[in-house]
């Protein structure tokens, strides 16, 4: 399977305003694999907040699922969140497959579908082929 990174491809401006792109990566790679990865080598797993976002992941989609950052911390008051630091997850701007979240207590990690709507995954560990990249 695939996963997406981000990486930043604009200027930097006077208020918070920057350019992401995304690209695919093939390796097999977990879900912390691949943040770890996009974090050294990108800037983070792809955070997808909005349908310019999923337009930019259309233009560049892969026929397989891939990991996205958006995870559910065991930790946590089993809330979404994205993978990148300082940004909020808000349910409004959500692209969930039909019926999902379905056992959001025990299934943390998202996958991208081939249709680009998100499906939680039991398997963080699950090693996937291909990694939306945001850049």
């Amino acid at each position: 399977m695939l996963f997406v990174c981000l990486f930043v491809s604009g200027q930097f401006c006077f208020i918070k305003c920057y350019m992401y792109e995304y690209e695919y990566i093939e390796s097999q790679k977990n879900w912390t694999e691949a943040q770890e990865y996009c974090r050294k080598n990108h800037t983070d797993l792809a955070t997808v907040t909005n349908m310019t976002d999923v337009k930019k992941l259309d233009q560049t989609a892969e026929q397989r699922p891939a990991w996205i950052g958006l995870k559910n911390d065991t930790n946590s008051n089993k809330t979404w969140h994205w993978s990148l630091p300082g940004l909020s997850f808000i349910e409004e701007e959500k692209n969930w497959s039909y019926g999902e979240p379905n056992d959001p207590g025990s299934e943390l990690c998202v996958l991208l579908r081939t249709n680009l709507t998100w499906k939680t995954n039991t398997y963080c560990l699950l090693k996937q082929l291909k990694i939306p990249v945001q850049t």
